[in-house]
């Protein structure tokens, strides 16, 4: 981007030098220079336009992306404070149960302590039983009665101890079964907690690392957007930037239209001084003539033929549209297909700068007005074009005839209006073969309907 400007100094400087000869096909031959440079930067803008619309749909597409990722960060966000909360509700029944736990097994001690201490009361009810040679002492215990009552005292005593015996072994048996189901009750409920607990953990693991894998996606794609961002914002002060050279050029190119306008404009005086100039002489040759001729009486009257002046050669078969009188002229003969103003056709612009006039290739494109050829050559999609500059009762205009199949003129040359300028193709953008017909008042760029003005 940084070239164009030394371009125009070129450019400009060459002008300089053009304007100092005073040489009109150098200074149409400036003109075209500008008009390229022109082209090239308006290329160049729609390139770069295109690049930031491309940029601008990466960012949105990223943008979206994002956002997908988002709402699955969010989504596993409320997966994972939900599996957090199961762990923090496990782990606070895991401690409720450690602290039955605890509970128990102060009670495990409790009867672990009774069933020591009714072991060891049996151990000594079995040695003494051992001791005294077992059930005999029983029976030794009634014999040894003094009379009836005692015995009956005695039978009593000893069921009573056989009882407590038995209910010593029942309530340790009991004892033993109910400290070995709360052990079995408390260590399968303690197991089964641990065992939800790492079932949660694992799925908190696995919820973090998918968290994890998402966040380096949204840091890639924020990577990515701040690049296109950086992309788009370049781009946007180089076309900027190219827009300002753009509008340097189109000055330029105005300048040196008006420049070729004054011109034109100097040579149609120059035309009409002469015109009148040979009115003038002519006027008096003939007032010359006819005194002459009263003053000879003796001679017969003779007559003279004034000179014929051809406008030139038609070098094409197909006719030339009929001169008008006035300033402007039809520029082709054909049928009107397409008026200014919008059309909404597709690949054609919706805003038609000027008028179609279709007709068979070849056919003679001409001159709408006197003026000084302002450019010949390319111009994008309008192909092959003609511009003309005019300067009438002290306005200036710029006519512009495209798709052409090819030219008759050259850039600086004077034409009348009527001349043939170039014939009607199918160059550039087109469906068909017409001229495409434009009129501007002042330079290029300020396009206007050319039927309110020319006699089309």
């Amino acid at each position: 981007m940084k070239q164009s400007k030394p371009l125009i100094a070129t450019v400009a400087a060459t002008m300089l030098l053009s304007f100092g000869l005073g040489a009109g096909n150098t200074s149409a031959s400036v003109l075209d220079d500008l008009k390229n440079e022109q082209k090239q930067l308006e290329q160049k803008k729609a390139d770069l336009n295109r690049d930031i619309n491309e940029t601008k749909s990466e960012i949105q597409a990223k943008s979206a992306e994002m956002d997908k990722l988002l709402a699955q960060i969010k989504t596993l966000h409320e997966k994972i404070d939900e599996t957090q909360g199961k762990i923090r509700s496990l782990e606070e029944e895991i401690n409720l149960t450690k602290s039955e736990i605890e509970a128990l097994q102060a009670s495990i001690k409790e009867l672990e302590q009774k069933i020591a201490e009714r072991d060891a009361l049996l151990r000594d009810r079995v040695r003494a039983m051992q001791v005294t040679g077992g059930s005999t002492s029983y029976l030794d215990v009634l014999l040894g009665a003094n009379n009836f009552s005692d015995f009956i005292d005695r039978v009593s005593a000893v069921n009573t101890l056989r009882e407590a015996d038995r209910e010593i072994i029942r309530e340790q048996k009991a004892d033993k079964e109910q400290l070995e189901e709360q052990k079995k009750m408390v260590e399968q409920k303690l197991a089964e907690q641990e065992q939800n607990k790492k079932k949660l953990e694992e799925q908190k693991a696995q919820l973090d690392a998918q968290k994890k894998e998402l966040d380096g996606l949204v840091t890639k794609l924020e990577e990515e957007q701040n690049r296109l961002q950086k992309e788009q914002a370049n781009k946007e002060a180089e076309y900027e930037e190219t827009h300002e050279v753009s509008e340097e050029v189109t000055q330029k190119i105005v300048a040196e239209q008006n420049r070729l306008a004054e011109i034109a404009r100097k040579a149609e005086e120059e035309r009409k001084r002469k015109a009148a100039a040979e009115a003038e002489a002519r006027r008096q040759e003939a007032a010359a003539a006819t005194t002459a001729s009263t003053k000879s009486s003796g001679k017969s009257g003779q007559s003279s033929s004034a000179p014929t002046h051809s406008s030139g050669s038609n070098t094409s078969s197909a006719p030339k549209p009929s001169v008008s009188s006035g300033a402007w002229t039809r520029p082709a003969a054909g049928r009107i297909s397409s008026t200014y103003g919008y059309r909404p056709i597709g690949w054609a612009s919706s805003n038609h700068a000027g008028v179609d006039i279709a007709n068979g290739v070849g056919t003679p494109i001409v001159s709408a007005a006197d003026g000084v050829v302002s450019f010949v050559g390319q111009f994008g999609t309008y192909g092959n074009v003609v511009m003309v500059t005019h300067s009438i009762n002290g306005t200036i205009y710029t006519t512009l005839y495209a798709h052409m199949s090819g030219f008759n003129v050259s850039k600086g040359q004077h034409v009348n209006k009527g001349q043939q300028v170039g014939r009607i193709g199918v160059t550039g953008r087109t469906s068909g073969p017409h001229l495409h017909f434009e009129l501007h008042i002042g330079s290029y760029g300020n396009p206007v309907n050319p039927m309110r003005y020319v006699p089309i």
